[in-house]
């Protein structure tokens, strides 16, 4: 059975599609242990909800590798719940204020509270985003846009300019990262030249530039941090990146 407007998946089990959603998308074995361990719950936990979710008809259990897989109607409402709750992330960011920790908190509460009349309204005065904030692909009516895949940020090179294309979802679940990268505008679009590479540390620097008046900051972050982020070589075309309408945060101060 599939989800329907009337009958979406709880909280807990939106939470379980998406994830397992996301370690997909990352090339990454779905199994009973790594979602346990991505979720931070116990084994038994994770068996119970499975349970549920491949009588829903929301996931398979793949017999030889024990493998876990959405299936076409788990896909579905993994989909509908990342779009709201990037959509969320958008509102709460770019027209309320809120930062990037707090914003991905709060569009936890959000993903399952909004009906489809509303996402499609929030959607329009965004401005139709392709991505989260963040840079992750937005899915709409079963279709996800076509962006570049990126490199990670961890193969910089000394020297070299890079465009920050996206922060993957493993990074987006840590709060504290979150913060650090959004105090450092490290975020989709924006440029930096990589200053230093110290493998011996396991540490980068990079200096922002063509950031007005962020021009010259730079930020060091950790080898292992940086892998979880994804850049473009060079300086991207700005048009690819979404900049919220100005109607939209002009309708949030009336």
């Amino acid at each position: 059975m599939s989800p329907t407007a009337a009958q979406e998946p709880t909280e807990a089990a939106a939470e379980y599609l998406m994830t397992i959603r996301y370690m997909r998308g990352e090339g990454q074995p779905v199994i009973a242990a790594r979602l346990a361990e991505r979720l931070g719950v116990s084994a038994a936990t994770v068996s119970e909800m499975v349970t549920r979710l491949v009588r829903e008809g929301l996931l398979s259990v793949e017999p030889e590798t024990r493998q876990l897989n959405l299936t076409d109607g788990g896909r579905t409402a993994a989909e509908r719940t990342f779009r709201r709750h990037a959509l969320s992330e958008w509102l709460l960011t770019e027209v309320i204020g809120l930062g990037w920790a707090d914003a991905d908190e709060e569009a936890h509460h959000l993903q399952n509270a909004l009906s489809d009349r509303v996402t499609d309204r929030i959607d329009d005065l965004l401005g139709r985003p392709p991505t989260c904030p963040h840079g992750n692909p937005i899915p709409r009516d079963g279709q996800t846009p076509e962006r570049p895949a990126g490199l990670q940020l961890s193969d910089a090179t000394a020297g070299s300019d890079v465009t920050i294309l996206r922060v993957t979802e493993e990074a987006e679940e840590d709060a504290r990262l979150l913060t650090f990268l959004q105090q450092n505008g490290v975020r989709p679009g924006h440029i930096f030249e990589v200053v230093d590479v110290a493998t011996h540390i396991g540490t980068m620097t990079m200096r922002r530039i063509a950031g007005g008046a962020d021009d010259g900051h730079e930020v060091t972050i950790g080898l292992v941090a940086a892998a979880k982020l994804r850049m473009l070589e060079g300086r991207a075309e700005q048009s690819l990146f979404h900049r919220v309408p100005d109607r939209a945060r002009l309708a949030a101060t009336g």
